[in-house]
């Protein structure tokens, strides 16, 4: 059966949604810090600073996926709207802390210090979020205990690049620098989840040269997500296969280390449809483990069904917006998705979701930064 997917209409509700939405706290608190210099003159100054900043929303859904929306001074636009949109949804959070906070030692903040407090904390997280959590991805390392694991495994090295969207918020310039991180973590193996490109046909060849320099001692192993086929997917897989990458596309195969073997697969696009989990296991040795890359999350039950041992995805971006508190329950995923980020179990199954490294939608991390996984399978 076709799942169902957002359709264009949908798509820019929602963007307006949230995007006007999240500049109500704001608007606010920004009309409260100008009110001793503006007085009543203040909400229409604050409105219309709002207004001007929407501009740049309003030009990039009407541009829709064309990458002109992602460069040059439109593309700066966008960045400062979204910078300034999560400073908004930021200080909306921080004002009733910061007012319980100085209330309760005897010093509450007036309006005015109490708006412009807020909105300096929503500023630090935004430019945060614009720059170093956006551009500079973290190696998260993470060991995963495996029952019965062969003890030829034991140690056995995965470095997870996910969601790269190379794009006008991506330059290629980017992707060649997590390559060189993921290239310095001497792993056994290199799994590419997933949403190379943003859309379009333009950095096909960036993407397949850059990651055709990822070296790992059993090669690199690669599966496709959904952004992969806003564009050219046929061309991008032959470039990856002639930069000599594996793109696994519903197939596995056995990969031997020393006396041990893993059966290593790859599940095709689920936005598509192409997905088959079943055909990806198909021929897998009784009793092997199994490494299963699904670029979507949403693929896990059904990789427990097949006994799969770790699955790796992409896919959320953690939310790409989240508290950073609790950031794994409450983030923008959540309202889609039931694994969002980090690992998870079920069963003897493990599956393990990556943040990503790039951004698609709002070119903004809060709570969610940029990250290249290294899991170390170990014998529980």
């Amino acid at each position: 059966m076709p799942r169902s997917r957002f359709t264009r209409a949908r798509f820019v509700t929602y963007a307006l949604i949230i995007g006007l939405g999240g500049q109500i706290p704001g608007a606010l608190l920004l009309a409260w810090a100008l009110a001793p210099r503006l007085g009543h003159s203040a909400p229409l100054a604050s409105a219309a600073l709002c207004t001007l900043a929407s501009l740049f929303l309003f030009s990039r859904l009407v541009l829709g996926m064309s990458d002109h929306a992602e460069r040059g001074a439109l593309g700066a636009g966008v960045v400062a709207f979204f910078a300034w949109w999560a400073t908004s949804a930021v200080a909306g959070a921080a004002a009733p802390i910061a007012w319980a906070t100085t209330t309760a030692i005897g010093a509450p903040l007036s309006r005015a210090p109490l708006a412009l407090a807020s909105l300096g904390i929503g500023a630090v997280f935004a430019l945060a979020g614009v720059t170093v959590d956006r551009m500079l991805a973290r190696v998260r390392r993470v060991t995963v205990r495996v029952p019965d694991l062969p003890a030829g495994l034991d140690g056995y090295r995965i470095a997870q690049l996910s969601d790269l969207h190379v794009g006008g918020f991506t330059p290629p310039s980017r992707l060649a620098t997590w390559v060189d991180q993921a290239n310095t973590l001497d792993a056994d193996l290199c799994a590419v989840t997933g949403d190379l490109i943003t859309r379009g046909d333009r950095h096909l060849g960036d993407v397949a040269r850059e990651l055709g320099r990822l070296r790992a001692r059993d090669g690199v192993a690669l599966c496709l997500g959904n952004h992969d086929y806003f564009g050219n997917a046929e061309r991008l897989v032959a470039l990856l296969s002639e930069a000599g990458i594996e793109v696994l596309r519903n197939r596995g195969r056995v990969v031997t280390r020393g006396e041990a073997s893993y059966w290593l697969a790859g599940v095709d696009d689920t936005w598509t449809n192409r997905d088959d989990v079943a055909r990806a296991m198909a021929g897998r040795p009784e009793g092997l483990p199994s490494i299963v890359l699904a670029h979507d999350p949403k693929l896990f039950p059904e990789c427990v069904a097949h006994d799969a041992t770790l699955v790796l995805s992409g896919h959320t971006h953690g939310g790409q917006v989240a508290l950073p508190i609790f950031p794994r329950t409450f983030n923008l995923a959540r309202l889609a998705y039931r694994h969002v980020a980090g690992l998870y179990r079920e069963g003897r199954t493990f599956l393990y979701v990556s943040r990503g490294a790039g951004t698609t939608g709002p070119p903004i991390r809060i709570g969610a930064p940029s990250e290249i996984a290294l899991l170390t399978l170990r014998r529980a």
